[in-house]
């Protein structure tokens, strides 16, 4: 019941959306400390391709008439999306050899914040839906 699309997917975004939050975090604290470079959390490339490998599985189930398929591709492919801690190796933008942007930094959180804000209240609204079905309201 809780491995539909939409739950597994959102499940997911939120996993990187929370790891992304924390890297964030990192870079601001460390924006002082000379030669760091900062971090970031790379995880919609690989959701993306997982929901194409559902797409390209819910054809093939189809074709075969299994929707059963359907659901385990489904289940691998969003299952193996992990977000990725990458540094950033750009240029640095301060004399101590640091490449944090403080003020970048705290608009990346502020829009990472409304992300995760936005994936909690969806999943929030998809529980509130299947308490409905199965409360029979």
């Amino acid at each position: 019941m809780f491995n539909d699309i939409t739950t597994v997917t959102l499940t997911a975004a939120m996993r990187g959306a929370t790891m992304r939050q924390t890297a964030l975090a990192q870079n601001i604290a460390n924006a002082d400390t000379p030669g760091y470079k900062r971090i970031d959390v790379n995880f919609e490339g690989a959701l993306a391709k997982a929901l194409e490998t559902d797409r390209e599985a819910l054809a093939a189930a189809r074709d075969i008439a299994r929707p059963t398929g359907f659901s385990s591709a489904r289940e691998r492919a969003l299952d193996q999306v992990r977000p990725e801690i990458v540094r950033d190796g750009t240029t640095t933008v301060r004399v101590d050899g640091s490449n944090v942007d403080p003020d970048n930094e705290m608009s990346e959180l502020a829009a990472n914040q409304l992300a995760y804000n936005t994936v909690t209240a969806l999943l929030d609204s998809r529980f509130t839906q299947m308490r409905s079905v199965i409360m029979g309201r």
